[in-house]
């Protein structure tokens, strides 16, 4: 599936409708139906995980002004590419929020990790495309079928197939460690207590 209308026309069909040719010109009432759920479910699917198709870095420019207590620092997050949902600050322990599309921190420098929005369905996963076919289709069926069990039914598919699509995107690459501060401290040289049972008898020295 390598274009919007082809995802759509998939869509289609599981719902029992005519295919179209053009998502964004096809002038037939599920054409219409099914141009309007398409954007807002991609991104709604794409908000629901941290895909690795769709995980994006970029260093934030410090606002002019700050916001008026709680936070010294503002960054407004990135539009090109769209952040979708902020991630992680990296290298930063610091507590952060994003109010509407600004992220405030008492970082004054921000590396940011984050979903962006993917508009190209080449680039998309393949799993994450089949997922999103069945979740387009539940969005649309009402609509267009006025039928709320196939909606149900598409819906618990569409489920079963984003879940095969999370576990094997997890898969890829190296789990991500949280170092914790009692770990840290540890490390800095906090001995263990010396009256902890070890394996073969006695006590740790």
């Amino acid at each position: 599936m390598n274009s919007s209308t082809e995802i759509a026309n998939a869509a289609l069909v599981e719902v029992g409708a005519a295919s179209i040719t053009d998502l964004d010109a096809d002038t037939t009432t599920h054409g219409g139906i099914v141009r309007r759920w398409y954007t807002h479910t991609r991104d709604a699917m794409l908000r629901r995980y941290t895909w690795n198709f769709a995980l994006a870095r970029q260093a934030l420019s410090q606002d002019a002004t700050g916001p008026d207590f709680e936070f010294t620092y503002s960054y407004t997050l990135p539009t090109n590419p769209y952040c979708l949902r902020a991630l992680e600050m990296y290298n930063s322990m610091s507590e952060w929020k994003t109010e509407g599309r600004k992220l405030l921190t008492d970082d004054s420098s921000v590396n940011l990790k984050y979903i962006k929005r993917v508009e190209n369905e080449v680039d998309f996963d393949d799993l994450f495309t089949d997922a999103l076919i069945f979740t387009l289709a539940a969005n649309i069926s009402i609509s267009i079928k006025r039928d709320n069990a196939l909606a149900l039914k598409l819906m618990e598919v569409a489920e079963i197939k984003t879940q095969t699509a999370r576990t094997h995107d997890s898969q890829e690459g190296t789990y991500n460690v949280m170092k914790s501060r009692v770990l840290n401290s540890v490390r800095g040289g906090i001995q263990a207590p010396s009256n902890i049972p070890v394996a073969g008898g006695g006590t740790a020295r």
